[in-house]
């Protein structure tokens, strides 16, 4: 990116996952398009790069080998130089649970390890346009990108319908009303899984 924030040349993704057959899959599915992409094998190794050089996006691993995913997105986004990198997890580790920490913890987006290609493409651009555009202030989503009808239960990314389970859907919901603002763990358990929830 140049000094006005706006890209000059392909946008430079870094990719942290452990898996060396995922890896390659989820630099085959970017590997079309405005993107420049480099890997890590681990959590240390990742930090190292983003420390080195930022890229403008990461696409993290839940299971990495030396620290958790969570960590790795928690503490990028305790620091002020990576406190708005645009995060997107990639895992095969997808509950409702894991979704919610993930989200929890600062990433922009989850998706499954089962993802189709071209939907991790859209997805990638998606978080870089709504980072690009300078409308992520308070780690929002862009306006217009997301659209929630709360009385028919209804979301589309982008003007095109996302298929959610009623869990999910309650998630966004609860995250869509607390924008710009941090949502604890805690909270989300007690709304949306009852006090009982540990």
């Amino acid at each position: 990116m140049n000094q006005s924030g706006m890209r000059t040349g392909p946008a430079d993704v870094l990719i942290a996952y452990a898996d060396e057959k995922a890896r390659r899959e989820i630099l085959r599915a970017l590997s079309y398009g405005n993107l420049s992409c480099r890997e890590a094998g681990g959590g240390a190794e990742a930090l190292g790069e983003i420390e080195a050089r930022p890229p403008d996006l990461l696409i993290l691993d839940l299971n990495l080998p030396d620290r958790s995913g969570i960590g790795v997105c928690r503490l990028l986004r305790e620091s002020e130089p990576t406190a708005r990198l645009p995060i997107i997890v990639v895992s095969a580790q997808a509950s409702e649970i894991d979704r919610v920490l993930a989200f929890e913890s600062g990433a922009d987006d989850f998706i499954p390890r089962s993802f189709h290609p071209a939907e991790l493409r859209a997805r990638v651009e998606a978080v870089l346009r709504g980072f690009m555009s300078g409308s992520r202030g308070g780690r929002s989503s862009a306006p217009g990108l997301v659209s929630v009808d709360e009385r028919a239960g209804r979301v589309s990314v982008q003007g095109e319908p996302v298929d959610l389970t009623a869990r999910e859907f309650a998630l966004l919901r609860e995250l869509a009303a607390h924008a710009g603002r941090v949502v604890r763990r805690r909270q989300l358990l007690d709304q949306l899984w009852g006090r009982q929830a540990s």
